[in-house]
């Protein structure tokens, strides 16, 4: 099923093996959710026992992780298929994340997968996070002591006399001394274990598991990775790498990301899960730092407004809006959501609407501490076009008023430019006002 949906699924459909009794269907189904509390509890699905149109059924509700993990069936308790949950709004996470530069990493759980290898973590995020930290470390200057073999005409302290007597005899080689050298350099032996792994990389990346439209976004950094590769010295290696505290930040990074394709084979027949509400507030992060760009304004993302005295233990310690926007005195507050209300401006629900109300609560929360009696606040919500629906809240007491935009974004890359400058239209119109 897709996230943030609901789906109903009678007994007789999943008792289509007809293993258990029928006679006592609501026994069978409380069953299968004890049995699979874990499971959903990991993929964040919630399930009830229903009926409907005369059908004894589960309802399921999804929420904002895409994944897949086992189910056990109510007959012997074993694990007999997976479970699977989507995208819901047409996005590709594997495209979203390279777009972004930025490290996507699944969730696993130690529950192994049923299926075949089609329904585990996709390989291919790996990876990209591997070639982008290639790429980052391969700026970087992380030189090591190393030892090379040099022959030079004057010996030194560290003269291999040795093989000097062995070939000595000839009049040739009387001025040939073979000196060990201890050079910095950046081709040294950790840096050529990082080369191979950038080679498995490559290997795992060019799979048929790996969608088209992926490699090709990809292309031009996997040919300039692969030639680098060609042309460089590689060290064969399974082992882990240790990760020191002197070592530089692009090349930790590029530690953490080798560590993890060394164990995918190990890691990826267990259950995942990937949180898209995280990745759809990245995107909306990028989207408004490009727009600021645009505009000659400043974006900060996860600002953060402390909270001190002495608070209860259950307390916040802050406050978080996901963006600020900021230009000469201007200032607008947004906040992502990763929820489907742009789909359903016409539905009329309990659970939109306080859904909502929690939403324009928190952004409004947000908005306090702008000192101006007339204040922006934007929510951004996932929608199949750019969509822009605007709302004003104001006070009767302060006159302090509240201008408030309701903003639906194509959740991909496809839109990218037109997203771009239909929000700084939009920005424009409130900074304008």
């Amino acid at each position: 099923m897709q996230c943030l949906s609901e789906r109903f699924i009678t007994f007789t459909e999943l008792n289509k093996n007809k293993r258990c009794d029928k006679r006592y269907p609501e026994q069978a189904l409380q069953r299968f959710i004890t049995l699979n509390h874990k499971t959903f509890s990991f993929l964040g699905v919630s399930v009830a026992i229903q009926e409907r149109e005369g059908h004894v059924g589960l309802a399921f509700s999804s929420s904002k992780f895409v994944g897949c993990a086992p189910l056990r069936t109510p007959f012997n308790g074993k694990y007999y298929l997976d479970f699977v949950v989507t995208s819901r709004f047409g996005e590709d996470i594997a495209d979203i994340a390279n777009l972004l530069q930025s490290t996507l990493e699944p969730e696993y759980d130690d529950m192994i997968l049923v299926s075949s290898s089609e329904m585990r973590a996709p390989v291919y995020l790996d990876c990209i996070n591997y070639f982008n930290s290639f790429n980052n470390a391969m700026q970087c200057i992380w030189n090591k002591f190393d030892t090379i073999k040099r022959v030079e005409d004057v010996p030194a302290s560290s003269t291999n006399w040795t093989k000097y007597a062995n070939s000595s005899y000839n009049p040739m080689n009387t001025f040939k001394f073979e000196n060990r050298k201890n050079i910095q350099s950046k081709n040294h032996l950790e840096w050529y274990k990082l080369t191979y792994i950038l080679k498995l990389a490559i290997e795992l990346f060019q799979t048929p598991l790996t969608p088209i439209s992926i490699k090709f976004k990809t292309k031009t950094l996997v040919d300039k990775l692969r030639l680098y590769s060609a042309s460089h010295n590689c060290e064969s290696t399974t082992e882990a790498f240790m990760i020191h505290d002197f070592d530089p930040i692009a090349i930790k990074d590029l530690k953490i990301q080798a560590n993890k394709l060394l164990n995918h084979k190990s890691r990826n027949k267990f259950s995942w899960r990937i949180d898209s509400a995280e990745l759809f507030e990245r995107f909306a992060q990028y989207i408004v730092q490009e727009v600021g760009k645009k505009l000659g304004a400043k974006t900060e993302s996860n600002a953060r407004y402390h909270i001190s005295g002495n608070n209860p233990a259950w307390a916040l310690r802050y406050l978080e809006p996901d963006i600020l926007l900021v230009k000469e005195g201007y200032i607008c507050t947004i906040d992502a959501k990763y929820k489907a209300h742009m789909f359903n401006t016409s539905a009329s629900t309990n659970g939109l609407r306080d859904s909502f109300r929690q939403d324009l609560h928190q952004v409004l929360a947000y908005s306090a501490f702008d000192s101006a009696k007339n204040k922006d606040v934007m929510i951004l919500y996932p929608c199949n076009k750019f969509k822009s629906i605007p709302l004003s809240a104001i006070s009767g007491y302060t006159n302090i008023r509240n201008k408030i935009t309701l903003v639906g974004l194509p959740f991909n890359s496809k839109e990218i430019r037109n997203m771009i400058n239909k929000l700084s239209e939009t920005i424009l119109g409130k900074a304008g006002r």
